[in-house]
């Protein structure tokens, strides 16, 4: 059975920083597609280029940034090929992106209706009585509770849970066709990163859309993921449907990260497995292998070739010269 075309298909997506001290390469040659109606978790350690992919789709680098190479289709069309004022018309409109911290993205000075009601009106053509009645739904969908008197509220009046509601039912009030989540629940306690995940997963059944979740919490991806990719200094690294990922990890980084999280079977206070090392300067890259210099399984061929995405399984690709011989 054939699947259906992506919403969105990254292909060699690569962004650069200018620095006082070289090129920086955050984002290197970097491909992946999502379906809608799917989520796919981007995973790493902080440094990896998680976020900078997430603002490269939304054409949201700032100079000494700039994306060099690539193609980004949404349904077909290259965001990297249209003009600042085409693409202004898709953010928010196609293409939405729930930022990692709200009150960055939330102006303080004005009331919480304010970016919903100008999201309508751009968007949607939603003006007056109308586009405020849509708020309200949008504040109730978000679970917001007394929304219609909320919408009068400022943002410093809520609390960050309630903050990265608020900035969901922004976002969304466009309908983007394609979801972008950056940490959404970072510095939320468990039970409000449980909400806000729910909510997330709620939205994307009832309209469809697509959802690159990006995170560093591999329980957040087990539970709301359907693929994962696993990004290390620049480069995706391994990618695999979620449970195949989780159940036969094929490059070592990827290991490395599941035992570095304490599961169901875990002994207790038996310490856990952390990844020795740290990830490399972007600017003093090793040769061959990044992962070479944290690697427990490292060959003399690793030093010398960086490996290229390789099959690794069914729907399962792994950039490890070790692929090969590892069991299946």
């Amino acid at each position: 059975m054939n699947q259906p075309a992506p919403l969105l298909q990254v292909r060699g997506l690569t962004t650069q920083f200018a620095t006082e001290e070289g090129l920086l390469t955050a984002v290197d040659n970097i491909s992946f597609s999502i379906q809608s109606g799917r989520t796919l978790g981007l995973v790493g350690e902080s440094g990896c280029g998680k976020s900078v992919t997430g603002y490269s789709l939304m054409r949201l680098v700032q100079p000494p940034g700039k994306i060099v190479s690539g193609e980004v289709l949404l349904n077909g069309t290259d965001l990297l090929k249209l003009s600042d004022k085409e693409m202004r018309t898709m953010r928010g409109g196609k293409i939405g992106m729930v930022f990692q911290e709200p009150m960055t993205s939330l102006d303080p000075l004005y009331p919480v209706r304010d970016p919903i009601l100008e999201t309508l009106s751009i968007h949607r053509g939603l003006k007056g009585a109308e586009a405020k009645a849509e708020a309200v739904r949008l504040l109730q969908q978000a679970a917001i509770p007394e929304a219609e008197k909320r919408l009068a509220s400022y943002p410093h009046q809520y609390s960050g849970g309630m903050r990265q509601r608020i900035l969901i039912a922004s976002v969304l009030a466009g309908r983007p066709q394609v979801l972008i989540a950056d940490e959404p629940t970072t510095a939320l306690d468990v039970t409000v990163q449980a909400q806000i995940l729910a909510l997330l997963r709620q939205l994307q059944q009832e309209t469809g859309t697509a959802l690159l979740l990006i995170t560093h919490n591999l329980g957040v991806v087990a539970e709301n993921c359907h693929d994962v990719a696993v990004m290390y200094a620049g480069r995706i690294v391994e990618r695999a449907p979620v449970r195949t990922l989780f159940a036969s990890p094929r490059h070592p980084y990827t290991k490395g990260l599941l035992q570095a999280v304490p599961g169901p079977s875990t002994p207790p206070r038996q310490p856990l497995q952390a990844i020795s090392g740290s990830v490399p300067s972007l600017l003093r890259l090793p040769s061959g292998c990044r992962f070479l210099s944290r690697c427990p399984l490292a060959q003399p061929q690793c030093a010398q070739t960086e490996p290229a995405l390789r099959s690794a399984g069914e729907n399962h690709e792994a950039a490890c010269h070790l692929v090969e011989t590892q069991e299946r």
